[in-house]
């Protein structure tokens, strides 16, 4: 091997390869599209703008290769300060990256050239080590004291994952951790209709075809066979690429949980059943984790520390300019929303702030919105803790009031919600103000809702999911965070209550957005206002930038829905057998003679 540096990272490559840093011309890859791709937003743009970059170029490769949200599968970790940690499989560095934010001495392995070039240029002004060559010829240069081994999304051939695992292990401290994420062979995902991504077909690993896929408990058993005996598993959703969400058997998700299923980036695929339904069936019969799409495994042998997390469940609001994107932990006894980026500490102090205004606000009424208290931790970072609540869900018995056909309980509780926000304490009129262009943008035809009430502070989340019920009855609000300090009509966020009830309904005849509407006493003209609004708010959230859940739609990729398929296969059949033995000439004189009688 050779080394070279860029900047302060260290690069080691194979023999003959020494003008490769300098770029020099290969054909192949020169004419590899999503190459370029990658190069040209590496040499050409901060990490801070990698997001609109991949969005305006459309690139699942670079989505993949270095979009920051992929780092939240281990951005939630405890890793101290100066640990340790051995990366293989690091492709461009997005989990590296997140390694290096928590001051981790990392050594990475790539056997990818032009992906290892693209790493250390990323992290040219940090202290890194990456080899550009397989494991098999760097692994006698590393070291065997590494606190941590990250290994996210490498496969594992069955002819050499044992001895793979055992050799990483020997590269551990006596007490250190392997970090594992991998798919599932037996993930809902693969049942409905989406490609294995190593071979790019229809369900290789459920028939034991191409690349070794495991279960949980093969994953159980192999772990324990190459000394990793110690284990605790999380299951990312949708899957552990772009993890919105980690449960844990601490933390398991409920019905209604999991409704992002079409995520489809990397090529099209079949859409056998609604998964979100299925997902249901299967969290009513505690199968979960059998079928959870991927896995996050924290392993070690028995003398292992640290593989018990304090943490049970993470939810990422990522999909959001840097200022408001946040981490929301859950610990089973205090839920904690941290900001994702430095920008974000504003925000975190804002929803402290809009407690207690709205404790005030609201303090002659039973409404009660959930404790929060400020902290500062060492490192300087803001962050919001709140009470852990075992409530009953609001939206849950909405839900099951709607499917049993019981509507007057619904209405019953919307018109307690509108009760509740028409009647704060202090009510002022509507006026159009700086900040709210700025959240909601110019909207056309506002003079619909001149006259509207409105509130000195308005949390226009108040929406079915944020609201819990405990036992004596009483409402309590757990989430706030987009609380405002200027005049917004009431009726809007009585409006967004609605839309995201009938969002979730959208087949039940007695909530449709008409109905809801008029028993609000909401007229067509201020919905059509509020809808402006509405749209207006998320490109507030987003900062402008497309989310990374419309990438499907921007790469073209299309499901299939099979039913849709067979119905549309019955017809053409159908149609065969009308003209079968006929002939369309017979056809076409037979309707002519109808037509004119000759």
């Amino acid at each position: 091997m050779v080394s070279q540096k860029i900047g302060s990272t260290v690069l080691f490559l194979p023999d003959n390869m020494e003008g490769f840093m300098a770029g020099e011309p290969d054909k192949e890859n020169l004419e590899n599209k999503e190459i370029r791709v990658l190069e040209e937003i590496v040499h050409n743009y901060s990490e801070d703008d990698y997001h609109s970059q991949i969005t305006s170029r459309k690139s699942w490769t670079a989505m993949y290769q270095l979009a920051e949200s992929r780092a939240g599968l281990i951005e939630w970790l405890d890793i101290p300060k100066q640990s340790k940690v051995l990366e293989l499989g690091a492709g461009c560095g997005s989990i590296t990256s997140a390694l290096l934010k928590k001051g981790a001495a990392v050594t990475c392995q790539e056997e990818n050239l032009y992906f290892s070039r693209l790493n250390a240029r990323r992290h040219a002004q940090k202290e890194l080590t990456i080899y550009a060559v397989p494991f098999d010829e760097c692994e006698a240069q590393l070291a065997d004291d590494f606190d941590l081994a990250v290994l996210i999304g490498v496969p594992f051939p069955a002819d050499r994952a044992e001895r793979l695992l055992r050799t990483i292990r020997a590269h551990l401290k006596p007490k250190g951790m392997l970090v594992l994420a991998a798919e599932n062979k037996f993930g809902l995902k693969y049942w409905a209709g989406n490609k294995e991504p190593h071979t790019n077909r229809y369900f290789a690993g459920l028939e034991n075809a191409g690349i070794q896929l495991y279960s949980k408990r093969a994953l159980e058993d192999l772990l324990g066979r190459t000394g990793f005996t110690k284990q605790e598993f999380y299951y990312p959703y949708p899957d552990y690429r772009f993890a919105l969400e980690l449960y844990s058997d601490r933390h398991l998700p409920k019905k209604g949980d999991l409704n992002y299923n079409i995520a489809n980036y990397e090529d099209d695929r079949l859409l056998l059943f609604d998964e979100q339904k299925v997902y249901d069936s299967i969290i009513e019969e505690g199968q979960f984790p059998f079928f959870s799409n991927s896995y996050l495994c924290l392993a070690a042998d028995d003398g292992g520390e640290g593989i018990k997390q304090e943490t049970e469940y993470v939810r990422y609001a990522s999909d959001r300019s840097r200022e408001l994107a946040v981490r929301t932990d859950l610990n089973g006894r205090r839920v904690c929303k941290r900001p994702m980026y430095p920008q974000g500490a504003r925000h975190i102090a804002h929803i402290a702030e809009a407690y207690e205004r709205l404790c005030r606000q609201y303090e002659q009424t039973d409404l009660k919105f959930n404790h929060c208290v400020l902290h500062t931790q060492e490192e300087g970072e803001l962050y919001a803790e709140f009470e852990y609540l075992h409530a009953k869900a609001l939206q849950t018995q909405v839900e099951q009031a709607a499917a049993a056909g019981n509507l007057k309980k619904v209405f019953d509780i919307l018109h307690k919600i509108r009760q509740y926000i028409r009647n704060s304490s202090q009510t002022v009129p509507f006026t159009i103000t700086k900040e709210f262009t700025h959240v909601f943008g110019n909207i056309a035809g506002i003079s619909a809702i001149q006259n509207a009430a409105c509130s000195e502070v308005s949390d226009i989340d108040l929406i079915l999911p944020n609201i819990l019920t405990t036992d004596d009855g009483t409402w309590h609000v757990i989430d706030y965070e987009w609380t405002f300090f200027f005049p917004i009509p009431q009726d809007f966020v009585i409006y967004r209550t609605l839309f995201f009830l009938n969002h979730e309904n959208p087949d039940n005849d007695g909530l449709t957005m008409d109905r809801l509407l008029a028993a609000a006493g909401i007229s067509q003209e201020e919905a059509a206002v509020y809808a402006q609004m509405e749209e207006g708010f998320q490109q507030y959230v987003t900062g402008g930038l497309i989310p990374y859940r419309e990438m499907v739609n921007l790469l073209e990729r299309r499901f299939f829905n099979i039913t849709e398929l067979k119905a549309d296969y019955d017809r053409v059949v159908a149609q065969n057998n009308l003209l079968k033995g006929r002939g369309i000439f017979k056809i076409a004189r037979a309707v002519k003679k109808k037509l004119t009688g000759n």
